[in-house]
């Protein structure tokens, strides 16, 4: 398991992310720190029919498509993964570094 672009680069600013689920589950791309996707993570474990609406995570079904924007105020080092129970660990996990323009 894994996202097909784990490391990508972009400016500080408004971006707009394109998701393909070509899986058979579903699967998540939820914005954040490391640590917070870690702890997350582990509590999706405990409650794994946890339901989520939050502008920062992106749901996907098998076979279909979907895209979030997010607007980056500061440039750093992001991190985005997958929450479903299981696929973080499994290594659906991916880093953003965003420069300034």
């Amino acid at each position: 398991m894994g996202f097909k672009l784990s490391k990508m680069t972009v400016p500080r600013g408004t971006v707009v992310f394109h998701l393909s689920n070509d899986g058979k589950l579903p699967h998540e791309m939820v914005l954040g720190t490391k640590k917070d996707l870690a702890e997350h993570a582990e509590m999706m474990k405990k409650h794994p029919e946890m339901e989520h609406d939050e502008p920062h995570m992106l749901h996907v079904a098998p076979g279909q498509s979907g895209e979030m924007g997010w607007r980056f105020t500061k440039a750093g080092e992001f991190f985005y993964g997958c929450l479903e129970p299981g696929h973080f660990e499994a290594g659906m996990v991916g880093e953003i570094k965003v420069t300034e323009k």
